[in-house]
């Protein structure tokens, strides 16, 4: 068990270095000299391998003490439970990094698809914070409030829709150790349109930094996990449904609000 997980493990790593080189490179020769794309890229690789190892080795080390019979007999069930959960959590966390950069492979090679279809708009973010809601800090609160009946629907890709709004949350989570990131839907902030809203109380974004973070690979905070690749990834769905991912700059108070929007109709 041991072995598989490992080298699961290790072909995981490298699918998504060789993709990841190859967008990442492709990036920085448009917009920059090949030079400076190359030492930027050195130093995102640097990231890069510790976003991975991190939980690469979490799941091995915690894999190994709990398939090791003669330690896991002097484990209580509670210490089982606690392991597994961590486990869970690191796999996710892998999972995720190599999803965003699957998704931006797919929207680079023209295959990323819509599945359009009736969307519940509440529904869809009762699910995304049920999803992450696990993995908020323990004194954060994480709720939702909407103005929109929960029988309203709209003609969307709801996996799509729910993608945005987890990964603004999974966002929120990284930088907000305290206070609460609030899920927010409403028809009234821009007529024509369902905005979906995360307003959190962390430690903001500055003004000048707005459009940077929506670019790839752009990390400002090398100290939480995550490739710079989920709002990015934000963007580009919000575009193809015909809204618009952003933050909000007319935000007040402490935190950031990232906004959603999404025709009424398409």
């Amino acid at each position: 068990m041991q072995n598989t997980i490992l080298i699961i493990l290790i072909i995981v790593l490298v699918i998504l270095l060789v993709v990841m080189i190859y967008l990442y490179t492709k990036e920085k020769k448009e917009g920059h000299k090949y030079k400076q794309g190359m030492t930027v890229q050195k130093i995102y690789l640097q990231n890069m391998s510790h976003d991975i190892r991190t939980p690469m080795n979490a799941i091995c080390g915690f894999s190994q003490i709990l398939c090791n019979k003669q330690i896991r007999d002097m484990l209580s069930e509670e210490e089982i439970a606690e392991y597994g959960v961590i486990i869970q959590n690191n796999t996710d966390l892998l999972s995720t990094l190599v999803n965003d950069i699957l998704d931006i492979s797919d929207m680079e090679s023209g295959k990323y698809r819509m599945n359009i279809g009736t969307c519940n708009v509440n529904e869809v973010c009762r699910r995304a914070i049920s999803t992450v809601k696990y993995r908020c800090p323990e004194r954060v609160n994480m709720y939702m409030t909407t103005n929109v009946p929960d029988t309203f629907t709209i003609q969307s890709d709801p996996k799509r829709v729910e993608q945005v709004v987890m990964n603004y949350l999974t966002n929120a989570e990284k930088h907000t150790d305290e206070g609460e990131i609030h899920v927010h839907v409403s028809l009234d902030e821009n007529p024509g349109m369902v905005t979906f809203s995360v307003t959190d109380t962390g430690e903001g974004v500055p003004p000048e930094n707005a459009e940077l973070i929506f670019g790839r690979f752009e990390k400002f905070n090398t100290i939480n996990g995550g490739t710079g690749l989920g709002l990015p990834i934000c963007r580009k769905i919000a575009t193809q449904l015909g809204g618009e991912a952003k933050l909000d700059l007319n935000h007040k108070g402490k935190g950031a609000r990232f906004i959603f929007t999404h025709p009424v109709v398409a």
